[in-house]
């Protein structure tokens, strides 16, 4: 069991690092493309995967406030950032 917990650790770890890269990627981007709609999407991009960001460091909190606590703010944070990205997205339909 020790051997599953530490794998899901260092799942964890990484997928917080292809988020990190991503923002990082995004933000280099957003900096050469400044103003538009593509600047727009670009923010779009980055709320997004930094909200989803949040939610798998929610689940570091097991070890501290259990892991219904965790688990929580992890689905709370997904569902923002899911409708982050579809109120976004919505917004470009009306855009000119």
């Amino acid at each position: 069991m020790k051997g599953l917990a530490t794998e899901i650790v260092l799942l964890i770890f990484v997928m917080i690092a292809v988020y990190l890269i991503i923002i990082a990627v995004f933000i280099y981007a957003r900096n050469r493309y400044k103003g538009g709609i593509i600047e727009k999407v670009i923010n779009l991009i980055i709320w997004t995967v930094g909200f989803l960001l949040v939610a798998d460091v929610a689940l570091f909190l097991s070890s501290t406030y259990g892991l219904q606590t965790a688990f929580t703010a992890h689905v709370v944070f997904k569902i923002i950032a899911m409708v982050c990205l579809s109120i976004g997205g919505l917004k470009f339909f009306v855009y000119k």
